[in-house]
């Protein structure tokens, strides 16, 4: 007695897509997001332009326009507002600190709005 198992699957961008995981998709655009939302609060802040102002959200990418955005990256000591020094969040490689605080949270909201769970 032989059985036959026919399995059909959609092709690999049509499942990425209906997950809204395709390239530069919803998923990617909201992880962008979701990314520069918890940055802010790591961000170097004095006068608020760096924080709020200078700032490109992309499709894939989050640029801080400031001139000296480069040097609080990875200069800042951590003295202004809310500082590091002063017992806050803000100072240099904020995405980074960012990411080992929020990093879970973040992938269970974007594994959430794909439609899956993270662990």
């Amino acid at each position: 007695m032989a059985t036959t198992v026919r399995i059909k699957m959609n092709d690999t961008q049509k499942i990425l897509l209906k997950r809204a995981l395709n390239r530069n998709g919803e998923g990617q655009i909201k992880f962008t997001k979701e990314v520069a939302k918890h940055c802010n609060n790591c961000t170097p802040y004095l006068s608020g332009r760096l924080k709020d102002m200078n700032v490109e959200l992309q499709k894939d990418k989050i640029i801080y326009n400031a001139p000296y955005a480069r040097k609080q990256y990875y200069l800042n000591k951590g003295n202004g507002k809310q500082g590091l020094n002063q017992g806050g969040l803000r100072g240099k490689q904020w995405d980074k600190r960012m990411w080992i605080d929020n990093g879970d949270k973040i992938v269970k909201t974007i594994a959430e709005f794909c439609g899956g769970r993270a662990k």
